[in-house]
């Protein structure tokens, strides 16, 4: 939607405001695009890494591999509490799993997630990153 649109939809009032300090400052272009539209794995990504024990396991995972009951001791949480959010990495595929034995192994699917930071990065600061 371009800037002259929005100002549209605002109340007389505050359009005149917004027209005068325009006529002053001249720092916005009327004519320019606004992008608002975020895309929905870019949104479900940000809000994957926005909890603090996602971003835990994140971040000791990254070069290592590590089983659950490792994960849970290092950040003193329970196990059953730790699988819920492997699970939710591994819906976005954030997450390697290698099985030994009874036991499994996880680790940063570094790839996966570098492509999730450029696309947030790339929403956020433009296609210039």
């Amino acid at each position: 939607m371009k800037v002259k649109e929005l100002m549209d939809k605002l109340p007389d009032r505050q359009r005149k405001s917004v027209e005068g300090c325009l006529e002053k400052c001249n720092l916005i272009d009327l004519d320019e695009e606004i992008p608002v539209e975020i895309p929905r794995d870019v949104v479900e990504f940000s809000k994957v890494i926005a909890n603090p024990i996602r971003m835990g396991i994140l971040k000791m995972l990254r070069d290592r591999w590590l089983c659950v009951c490792l994960i849970a001791k290092a950040l003193n949480q329970d196990q059953t509490l730790i699988s819920h959010h492997l699970r939710t990495l591994k819906l976005l595929d954030l997450l390697e799993e290698k099985r030994e034995g009874k036991l499994r192994f996880y680790r940063v699917n570094r790839e996966v997630l570098e492509r999730y930071m450029k696309a947030l990065s790339s929403e956020l600061l433009g296609d210039g990153v």
